[in-house]
């Protein structure tokens, strides 16, 4: 573990309920509101699970949680089973109302609306998630984008804002933009078949080749 024991219990006891087999990769962890998490889970030292009023953050089974991600919920954040997020990504559900007002940004109103990454889907490092955005099964989200819309299920996206790069197993379709298809060059896409079929399309690397 790398921690004792009673380290690992205070973390325990700071989540609503845990399912068995978790790990955690040290003893530093913020844990405030209502979180729950599942099987076989790993979470990163230094990570924050804040939730606020109502809010309530879901951790899957056999998540894979990096660290130094924060997860802010003021209504819900739902993390599905064998998702994995890269280490500082942030999900927030909320974001403050500036448009039509000139008071103080604590005075105003909140924006807020539920996160959902679905089973499967991959979250590069240094990726961020806005309020109410879904990330479809099996997604891949490249290092350091901004979600700001739904990705649909076995889509690559990058960018900031993110966008279409490429489907994983369908390589004929994929971005028609250059600098778009670049991005994914760095993925394992290859520019120079198109038309490669899915029994042929080149697998995207394991975690430990995309997140860095």
């Amino acid at each position: 573990m790398g921690f004792g024991w009673w380290s690992r219990w205070r973390l325990i006891r700071k989540f609503d309920r845990m399912g068995q087999n978790g790990q955690f990769r040290g003893p530093c962890m913020e844990v405030k509101g209502h979180v729950e998490a599942g099987n076989g889970f790993i979470l990163g030292n230094n990570t924050i699970f804040r939730t606020h009023k109502s809010g309530i953050i879901r951790i899957g089974n056999d998540v894979e949680i990096d660290d130094y991600a924060m997860l802010l919920a003021n209504s819900c954040i739902e993390i599905g089973d064998e998702a994995y997020l890269g280490p500082y990504c942030v999900l927030r559900d909320t974001n403050h109302l500036f448009q039509g007002t000139d008071i103080h940004w604590r005075l105003t109103p909140h924006i807020t609306k539920p996160i959902l990454i679905r089973a499967g889907a991959y979250l590069g490092a240094r990726t961020y998630v806005m309020p109410g955005v879904t990330i479809g099964d099996g997604a891949v989200i490249g290092t350091a984008s901004v979600v700001t819309k739904d990705v649909p299920s076995m889509e690559f996206w990058a960018g900031n804002p993110a966008r279409f790069i490429a489907h994983r197993t369908d390589m004929s379709k994929r971005a028609s933009l250059k600098r778009d298809l670049k991005a994914g060059e760095l993925f394992g896409l290859d520019l120079a078949r198109p038309d490669v079929g899915p029994e042929q399309a080149t697998a995207f690397p394991a975690h430990s080749e995309v997140s860095r």
